[in-house]
């Protein structure tokens, strides 16, 4: 009996490989997951529907800002200050690649909410390097108030999440203090 049931095996194995490629029961597995997924897509009109635009909200929660200075209350005045002096390369909206300078944009879309508040002031205060650009130094044209309010209204332009991820950064790496050597001339 244990035989021929061991013949059975080895004869329907034989046969399934004959019949049926091990390829097609994969892509037969593929299909039938993609259409299991598509299913779950709405159908009707008003599934669809793109809700209107509207304008990025102040941050509703109120984490302890890294920077000090830079919390929600201080967003109206540092648009007006980055009207004034930053909107001109990074746009109105701060969109970027306003000018032919390239400034990068500074809103949700790009990487600006990857850097902690201590070195977005510092590039402000300092200016920065950029490949093939530089960013003028506004230290002596904006206050630290100024700056502070800037980075506020930075803060408005993203997401809850790369907010909170952005001054998580700022918690878990300080900026550095200046360096107390002197380069050799």
């Amino acid at each position: 009996m244990l035989i021929a049931f061991r013949e059975q095996i080895i004869l329907s194995k034989h046969v399934f490989a004959r019949t049926v490629p091990i390829s097609w029961m994969f892509g037969l597995a593929a299909l039938t997951a993609a259409c299991q997924a598509i299913s779950t897509v709405p159908s009707t009109p008003s599934e669809l529907a793109v809700p209107p635009d509207t304008p990025t909200p102040v941050p509703t929660f109120a984490p302890e800002m890294v920077l000090q200075g830079t919390g929600p209350d201080r967003a109206e005045q540092g648009r007006t200050v980055y009207l004034q002096a930053c909107a001109v390369c990074h746009g109105m909206q701060a969109e970027g690649y306003a000018n032919e300078l390239d400034a990068p944009a500074l809103d949700a879309s790009e990487h600006a909410s990857h850097h902690p508040d201590q070195q977005i002031h510092d590039w402000i205060v300092k200016g920065k390097l950029g490949l093939g650009r530089q960013m003028p130094a506004y230290g002596n044209q904006l206050s630290d108030e100024e700056v502070h309010a800037i980075i506020a209204y930075l803060h408005t332009l993203w997401a809850t999440d790369q907010l909170q991820v952005q001054q998580d950064l700022g918690r878990r790496f300080p900026a550095t203090p200046e360096p107390s050597w002197t380069p050799r001339p």
